[in-house]
């Protein structure tokens, strides 16, 4: 093929002259359609929130005829949005402007500028919501009581929705459970604000709602299966490191004891599953604790227990999937939160012995 001739008929032809007679106007044009595509792009990116990853609210007060200009500008001031323009500009478009309720509202820069406003138009304010706050390591029923102090609900009634059974058709993540298995480990520790009034079934969603975007989000269900767990078995571990580990940068650690125990078919002797079946905290187990009979006591059944023995946070479930590369076997506690790692049970003794 003769690319000269073919480009030299291309000089001749009607389509190049009229090209060239016209290359201020396409060069216009593509300009004005590379100018719109970036206006546009931006426009959609300052609506966005401002940081995804954020825990942060504020109470937000919205003064009774205030135009959205006015609260754009008050928002962008404190951090909630990226642009006060295409905040405004957004609000004008849905009519959101016109319909804004007057009130104080909890609002966080996690929340896009959608959610900022479809919260302000319903008048979904602060008064119709409590702020509570779910530790992570705290059991099934110690989050029962939580909703029970801030009277959203008794702890009868919570735990009496709290199973799998009632969740599994909405969660694939819970099909797994078994069909009396409660709910323990799976509802997500964090701050929430919620309304209330609300029914057992409302509130639960809620939580296992967040564990599903954090749990899924993170990408957490890919690193399970190359690891060749399953989710319970995840959340399971992770939750014992959560009960072992005071000190965030040992979990890792912790977890690799676990994972090389159970690589050699060893007991996890976690004192943790104990205090679990005990319900209660101890410094120092018995033999007499050691020997009770439940699927959780970790010093007399090989494996993982039935189950979770908490909610454990993102630095366990990430502790759990990522072992540190070891070849400890035990560790004792120092006193201080902090822990001691060995390689043979004569090494533990030895460590032990230096605690008393």
């Amino acid at each position: 093929m003769n690319y000269k001739i073919i480009w030299q008929r291309f000089l001749e032809s009607t389509a190049y002259l009229i090209l060239k007679k016209h290359i201020i106007i396409v060069i216009s044009l593509v300009f004005m359609l590379g100018l719109l595509f970036f206006t546009v792009s931006w426009y959609c990116f300052m609506l966005y929130p401002k940081d995804k990853t954020s825990d942060i609210f504020v109470e937000f007060e919205v003064e009774s005829g205030s135009t959205a200009e006015e609260m754009a500008q008050k928002m962008y001031k404190i951090g909630l949005i990226k642009n006060p323009l295409a905040f405004n500009l957004y609000a004008r478009i849905k009519g959101y402007d016109v319909k804004i309720k007057s009130g104080t509202y909890m609002l966080g820069p996690s929340m896009s500028a959608d959610e900022m406003l479809k919260k302000m138009v319903s008048g979904d304010t602060l008064k119709k919501e409590q702020r509570i706050t779910i530790p992570e390591g705290v059991t099934l029923e110690k989050i029962a009581e939580i909703f029970q102090k801030h009277n959203l609900l008794s702890k009868e009634e919570f735990l009496k929705v709290a199973k799998a059974a009632y969740f599994k058709g909405k969660y694939k993540f819970l099909e797994s459970l078994p069909s009396d298995a409660t709910l323990e480990g799976f509802l997500f520790p964090d701050t929430y604000f919620l309304s209330e009034g609300k029914s057992a079934y409302y509130y639960i969603d809620i939580l296992l709602k967040r564990f599903n975007e954090i749990y899924f989000g993170k990408g957490y269900d890919l690193q399970q299966q190359k690891n060749g767990l399953t989710i319970s078995q995840v959340v399971t571990l992770a939750s014992i490191i959560e009960a072992e580990a005071k000190v965030a940068s040992e979990k890792p650690v912790i977890s690799s004891v676990f994972h090389n125990r159970m690589k050699k078919g060893m007991a996890l002797q976690s004192c943790a599953t104990v205090e679990y079946v005990l319900e209660e905290h101890k410094e120092v187990l018995t033999l007499k604790d050691l020997e009770i009979d439940s699927p959780y006591n970790t010093y007399k059944h090989t494996g993982l227990p039935p189950g979770p023995i908490g909610a454990p946070g993102i630095s366990s479930i990430e502790a759990a999937l990522n072992p540190a590369d070891t070849d400890f076997l035990y560790f004792v506690s120092n006193g201080d939160g902090t822990h001691t790692f060995s390689k043979t049970y004569a090494e533990h003794l030895k460590n032990k012995n230096v605690q008393k």
